[in-house]
């Protein structure tokens, strides 16, 4: 997953210039907002896709939660029709997104990404915990928490019933997560980032570790760089609807709703979708757009491949 990280963050200079220029007035240590969602295995669908938003954080929970709700009272597969305010919201300048989508065919990049290489990663990753967690100051309860989940993931990848799909799931979307953390924290040096996704299966899996992992991931990348000021922060919030018993994120997770689904609709390279609501938040958030990012992952074999698409009309 490390040498996937390099290659996101080695191939990704249009990228980081665009959201540099769109977030260019804003002050760094400020408070950030990142909410994500998916849509993986659908039959029914071109692609897999990962949408991640991010938002400077401009208002109250409550303001915004009411905002999508009034424009936006359904997500998209309940609707036939976009929301012109939701589009609206995804263009604006507090906001920037980044969508990966993952070519169908390689399974979500199933020859790299291993059995034997999960297997590998984990433990990897449970001795570079082990290092840290003998330094002094550190937090061990929250090392220990992960280290332990990570030992379960190690034993899961050699049982029978391995459910090695979710597995990737884990690591892609904690990999794609870790590159988005990478480039805010390069770029604004954020007081703290809140990330919420969507409730979905891979992150109750091993006691919520992937959120763990792309903390990790970022730790590491971050540390290979050089460019620490502060190694306090970002602080860190991780969260998705009633992960607390009470709370729905469920306008948050609307705007990468959105996009997720379009990237999965999209069919490439002819350009087509099954659905007008498609066409529409196409047209309005990514043709021409220098703030909806749309990146194209290809596996085989042999290598993967990471490209920026760009539409313009």
């Amino acid at each position: 997953m490390f040498n996937l990280l390099k290659l996101l963050t080695d191939n990704s200079l249009s990228l980081t210039g665009d959201m540099e220029e769109w977030f260019k007035q804003y002050r760094p240590d400020a408070a950030w907002n990142i909410y994500s969602d998916y849509c993986v295995g659908n039959p029914e669908k071109t692609n897999d896709s990962f949408s991640f938003v991010i938002t400077l954080k401009h208002d109250t929970d409550k303001n915004f939660s009411e905002y999508i709700a009034n424009v936006a009272p359904k997500d998209l597969k309940r609707t036939r029709q976009a929301s012109e305010g939701l589009i609206s919201y995804l263009n604006c300048p507090v906001a920037f997104s980044v969508s990966f989508i993952v070519e169908r065919e390689s399974k979500l990049l199933r020859d790299f990404i291993t059995d034997d290489n999960i297997h590998g990663f984990c433990t990897g990753m449970r001795e570079l915990i082990a290092s840290w967690s003998a330094e002094p100051n550190v937090d061990k309860v929250y090392w220990q928490r992960i280290d332990k989940a990570l030992e379960a993931f190690v034993l899961d990848v050699k049982r029978k019933n391995f459910n090695a799909k979710l597995a990737r799931q884990v690591l892609l979307t904690s990999t794609f997560a870790a590159f988005i953390f990478l480039t805010l924290n390069k770029l604004k040096e954020p007081a703290y980032i809140r990330w919420i996704t969507d409730r979905d299966a891979m992150f109750e899996k091993y006691n919520e570790v992937a959120f763990d992992i792309a903390f990790t991931l970022f730790l590491v990348a971050r540390s290979y760089s050089g460019e620490i000021k502060d190694p306090n922060k970002p602080k860190y919030i991780f969260a998705y609807p009633f992960m607390d018993g009470k709370t729905d994120y469920s306008e948050h997770v609307r705007l990468p709703d959105y996009l997720a689904g379009l990237c999965a609709d999209i069919k490439l390279p002819s350009m087509e979708f099954s659905h007008a609501k498609f066409e529409q938040i196409f047209g309005d958030t990514v043709i021409n757009s220098t703030n909806n990012v749309i990146v194209q992952m290809l596996g085989s074999s042999e290598k993967i491949t990471a490209r920026r698409l760009v539409f313009k009309s």
